[in-house]
Formats: structure tokens, C-alpha cells, sequence
């Protein structure tokens, strides 16, 4: 009978560490690559905003024309019908507890370099702009305007 060469017992071993660690490399892959991945609370928010059918209130659509501010800029940030828009949820001015429907700032620059802040109240299946505001324009800031909106 022969002895057992220690380098063998060494190589049998490696196999093993070998083989369970590719079997949990793909294990983790196949877990990680389900385009699941990390998402921030602001981009989901805004993803579900954007795929929202997008209404106008009376008082944004009026705070629109008043500021210049058209709907394809406020789609342009809310990103409506596409994966994410360029805006991002200001959680420091939403009011994600109000009744009956929390209302988001979703804040951003456009295209044509309009520093807006949107407020979307999340009513359902439908995304409502409440009231729209250039950021750039001081006198806006402080809700001080010649708008005549009610």
C-alpha cells in the first residue's frame, strides 16, 4: 500500500476551494444581474412620476404662462414616458404626508437653461402639476409675482 503524496492531498483540496468559488461567483452574478440594482428614493420617484399620465392644474397651467414655462421643459424634468428625467426630487420642499395626495418639488435645469421647480402632486395613476417656478428669477423665490393666478 502506498503513502499518500501530501501534494496531492493539497491539489484535491485546491479543486474544492476551486469549484465553490466559481459555483458562488455565479450564484452572485446571476443574483445581482437581474438589472434589479440600487436605485436612490428620488430617481424611483421620478421614474413613477414620469410614466404617470401628466395633467395640468388650472393654477400651474396659469403659473406656467405667467413664468414662460412650457409643458415640454416640465416633461423634459419629470422625464414623462421615459426611463428618468433630468430633474431630481427636492425632499426639503415635497410633502410627501399631505391629504390627500403628497406632492413632490422635482428640481432641475433644461435644455434651454431654465432653472425650474415643479410641484407634482402624485394623485393615483396621474402625475398633477400644482404650480411651476423659475428658480433663476428672484422675484419667484419669494412667491412675490405679477401673477394672477388663483
Amino acid at each position: 500500500m502506498a503513502i499518500p503524496n501530501k501534494n496531492a492531498d493539497l491539489y484535491r483540496r485546491i479543486k474544492f476551494y476551486g469549484f465553490g468559488l466559481v459555483l458562488g461567483l455565479v450564484l452572485v452574478a446571476g443574483v445581482l444581474n437581474k438589472n434589479k440594482g440600487c436605485q436612490l428614493p428620488s430617481s424611483a420617484k421620478l421614474e413613477e412620476l414620469g410614466w404617470q399620465k401628466l395633467e395640468l392644474t388650472k393654477h400651474g397651467a396659469c403659473r406656467m404662462e405667467c413664468r414662460h414655462i412650457t409643458e415640454a421643459e416640465i416633461k423634459e424634468l419629470v422625464g414623462v414616458g421615459q426611463t428618468l428625467g433630468k430633474g431630481k426630487v427636492n425632499y426639503d420642499k415635497s410633502e410627501v404626508h399631505d391629504k390627500p395626495y403628497p406632492t413632490y418639488a422635482i428640481e432641475g435645469t433644461t435644455t434651454s437653461g431654465k432653472n425650474l421647480r415643479i410641484i407634482i402632486a402624485d394623485v393615483d395613476s396621474i402625475s398633477r402639476v400644482v404650480t411651476a417656478i423659475d428658480l433663476k428669477n428672484d422675484s419667484y423665490r419669494d412667491e412675490v409675482d405679477s401673477c394672477e393666478c388663483k
